[in-house]
């Protein structure tokens, strides 16, 4: 097989260390993959490990569909201090006592699964007026953020450790749009107290877990490409249609095709095992939503 046939579109689990930006996996992988069109699933704090799906080439254009899978995280908070970004990156700003907690944590788990919104941290990715809030934020201009909804679908927190009486940790499956610094926030703000959160792992998105992914440290420009996720990995939830000659042609001008059986209401439609457009059921059509040129 041609090798720009199995490198110009991809999915890519990578292991974020910590320490590095998003932008800087991004960067990395178009160094060692040649392909300048790379896309993430959602970003990790320069501080946050763990799981960073990529997108490569036209696969760029189904990063959406992955931002809105849930996504699960393991999370570290130290309480009775708060700093100014919520994590250990940024200075000190307030230090508060500690009150005892721990008969509080059950009933408090079940009130976290309640929460329908959450305030948005000043020192995020989010736009404001073309501009990043962290560049804001770190310039000292003065703005407002709207809490966003969204949901915790399950969330637990594990064994208090020895000698650590001013740290709890946690794991939650969360929806789009949450902030796990936020998150860290509102809890200590239930145990009358303050914290930020000081380790933080992402360990799913959607249906893919850590153990999918890779380190940067074990790719390279001639390996790579095995280390691709299938397209069943991914979306799990889709029906797949392999196309034929008429059928690509008609797919890759918009048009509708027809489709005899199955219930589904989601496609995968395939060319040589790459997907080239994501379709609905409509009627006995079958629709497509996006197109990959």
């Amino acid at each position: 097989m041609p090798l720009k046939s199995i490198t110009d579109k991809a999915f890519l689990a990578i292991d974020k260390p910590p320490g590095i930006t998003s932008f800087t996996v991004i960067r990395y992988l178009r160094k060692i993959t040649g392909i300048k069109k790379i896309g993430h699933t959602g970003t990790l704090d320069p501080f946050a490990t763990g799981l960073l799906i990529c997108c490569l080439g036209s696969y760029t254009r189904l990063a959406g569909l992955l931002e809105e899978k849930d996504k699960t995280y393991f999370a570290r908070m130290k309480l009775g201090i708060k700093t100014a970004t919520g994590d250990p990156e940024g200075d000190i700003i307030q230090t508060a006592p500690v009150p005892a907690f721990v008969n509080k944590l059950d009933v408090l788990a079940g009130k976290a699964e309640q929460l329908t919104e959450l305030p948005v941290p000043l020192y995020s990715a989010v736009k404001i007026n073309g501009k990043r809030a962290y560049e804001l934020a770190r310039k000292g201009k003065k703005f407002n953020l709207p809490e966003r909804p969204l949901q915790i679908r399950e969330f637990e927190f594990l064994p208090l450790e020895p000698n650590k009486s001013d740290e709890l940790s946690y794991r939650c499956k969360v929806s789009k749009g949450t902030y796990i610094r936020a998150l860290s926030e509102w809890l200590a703000e239930q145990l009358n107290t303050i914290a930020c959160t000081t380790f933080l792992l992402r360990e799913s998105i959607g249906n893919i877990t850590l153990q999918d992914a890779v380190s940067l440290d074990d790719l390279s420009p001639d390996n790579w490409f095995r280390y691709q996720l299938s397209y069943k990995q991914i979306f799990p939830d889709y029906a797949y249609l392999k196309l034929k000659t008429d059928d690509f042609a008609k797919v890759m001008n918009g048009m509708d095709i027809a489709v005899s059986n199955g219930t589904n209401d989601k496609y995968l439609l395939l060319k040589e095992e790459k997907i080239c457009a994501v379709a609905k059921r409509m009627n006995n059509l079958i629709h497509p939503v996006i197109v990959l040129k």
